[in-house]
Order: C-alpha cells, then structure tokens, then sequence
C-alpha cells in the first residue's frame, strides 16, 4: 500500500538568525519570521490531502506543525524520534567557528558520502537517520494514507542524502514529497 509523506523543516528561530548550530540539545521556539514562514507553509501544503501531522518533540518543530494543522483543521502527533540530531559539542556554536574549528566536519555534513560523521560527544548523521527512518517506517503501518511530517534540517538533509537527492541547503520551512511503496521510498519532484 502506497502512503504519502510531505516532509518539512520547521520555521526560523533565534539561533538560525544568528548562524549557530542547532541540534536536539537546543529547544528554542520560532521567532516572529519563523511564524510568518510556518503560515507560508500552509500555501503549500494545503492541497496535498494531509489527513495527519506527525512532529519532532522539540518546539520549533511542533510550533510549526500547529500552525500548519490548525488552518488545515487537523491533528498533530508528537513522536520523540522525529528529533533532530545531537550534534554534542557543536550545540549552540556559531557556524563560522566551527568552520574554522572542525571544517572536515561542517563542510561534509551535507556530503551523502558521509554518513558516520558526527561532532565530538554528538549523535552521528548515521544514527540519527536510522532512528527517523525507523519512525516514519513505523508510520506506514497508521490509518492514513498522507501524512505531514515536521523535523529538522539535519534529518531532513540526511534523509535526502540517503535516497540520493542533490540538494545544497534546506530553507526553513522547507518540505518535499516522500513515497513510501512495496517497502521503498522514493522522493517525487523538487524540494519546495
């Protein structure tokens, strides 16, 4: 059975304005922007048929599923390993510090040829995209048959590396279209 995913990044907060990277260990809401682009979110996906919003725990991410599911007038879910990754010792830095302090490690996260690279005391791209697949998987087996789902811009990326999608950065509020059918997954169109 085939099941629908619209797959998005959560707004704007505070930390992204101000260029530091943001993992699990950073709980911060949207900013005044990241509500003004979670409403734009609503534009786009408001004729796919979402019938349900999963979402990471971390507030960024549930603030925008709320605002998204209230206008289309449906529920949202709270699953705790829809999380962003745990970047360790990265947490809360500025993002030119670490280019300058780990380059090798900043410069290739994106890399799909990368996926056991993690920041010193941090969770690796590789974990935390087996525990997000691992969850959406578990979501094909729900009474749905499109779903909304709200994370991060270090999952979303790897997942995108993992289903080999070229991409060069994830905009907040940023989503595409993942297909799950006959036990794969397949990204259909463009990132919008």
């Amino acid at each position: 059975m085939r099941k629908d995913f619209y797959v998005f990044r959560h707004g704007e907060t505070e930390l992204n304005k101000q260029k530091r990277w943001q993992g699990s260990g950073m709980d911060y809401d949207l900013n005044e922007n990241g509500i003004k682009q979670a409403q734009g979110l609503i534009e786009k996906l408001k004729d796919k048929g979402l019938e349900k919003i999963f979402s990471s725990p971390l507030i960024r991410a549930k603030h925008t599923a709320d605002v998204v599911a209230k206008s289309l007038n449906i529920p949202v879910e709270v699953r705790n390993d829809l999380r962003e990754c745990f970047y360790g010792d990265a947490e809360g830095q500025l993002i030119a510090d670490l280019q300058k302090n780990v380059p090798e490690i900043v410069n290739n996260w994106n890399n799909p040829q990368y996926f056991d690279i993690r920041f010193p005391n941090g969770e690796s791209k590789k974990e935390a995209l087996i525990r997000v697949l691992a969850e959406i998987k578990d979501l094909t087996s729900q009474n749905f048959s499109t779903m909304g789902i709200a994370i991060h811009g270090g999952t979303m990326g790897a997942m995108l590396n993992y289903l080999n999608y070229d991409f060069e950065k994830l905009a907040n509020c940023a989503a595409f279209h993942l297909i799950y059918e006959d036990d794969n997954w397949k990204i259909e169109g463009h990132i919008f």
